[in-house]
């Protein structure tokens, strides 16, 4: 499947910026978080 057979398929791709992004919900990931504010 070529790239022009995706886009007229699907569309195109949505993206955003983030500067940061935590995975997961753990200590660890709401330790970072709290930290970063």
């Amino acid at each position: 499947m070529t790239m022009q057979n995706v886009l007229a398929q699907y569309g195109p791709r949505e993206s955003m910026e983030y500067d940061v992004v935590i995975v997961g919900g753990g200590p660890a990931g709401l330790s970072a978080a709290i930290r970063l504010k």
